[in-house]
């Protein structure tokens, strides 16, 4: 800054744009708690660099980009933080039990329940994951909509999960 004026004049400035500063960030942070303590990073950083500014630019547009990276920054920094949960989320993960079942039991459970399928949705399942044709091809050769196809083999592998689940509690 070459002069009191000029310094007057940024200060003016970062004043009068505290409020768009605000909810720009709020935007950029989704309305975090963490909104008040990132714009007080970016006026640190705005008088840090107050030299910088030229007073024939606009403000505004100078501080939304010292914002934007001071919200990167924001986001680095939580990155490397350990996770932390709340005691209800680690109660709901703590119910959770844990899966006994070995590959051979999986398989053997998911034999038996292909077994107990309509052999033409056999058919269509194996030709669809153990071949190389697309649900496209598949839809094509068999004349229904793909999407129609799409819908039949999300059906069958939510009953074929329904069985497996079933079969594997028996074991």
């Amino acid at each position: 800054m070459d002069s009191p004026d000029t310094e007057t004049l940024f200060v003016a400035e970062l004043t009068k744009a505290q409020t768009k500063m605000r909810i720009y960030l709020a935007k950029l942070l989704a309305n975090s708690p963490s909104t008040d303590d990132v714009l007080q990073e970016c006026n640190k950083v705005l008088w840090v660099k107050r030299d910088d500014w030229d007073p024939e630019t606009i403000f505004l547009k100078w501080a939304y980009r010292v914002c934007f990276f001071q919200v990167k920054a924001y986001f680095r920094n939580q990155s490397r933080e350990k996770l932390v949960f709340n005691d209800e989320l680690l109660e709901i993960m703590g119910r959770e039990e844990p899966d006994l079942a070995t590959p051979k039991e999986r398989e053997v459970a998911m034999n038996q329940c292909l077994q107990k399928l309509d052999v033409h949705e056999r058919s269509l399942l194996l030709e669809r994951y153990q071949g190389e044709l697309s649900v496209d091809q598949i839809a094509k050769r068999e004349g229904i909509p793909a999407n129609t196809l799409s819908q039949k083999f999300l059906r069958l592998r939510h009953q074929l999960l329904i069985c497996i689940q079933s079969n594997l509690q028996t074991i």
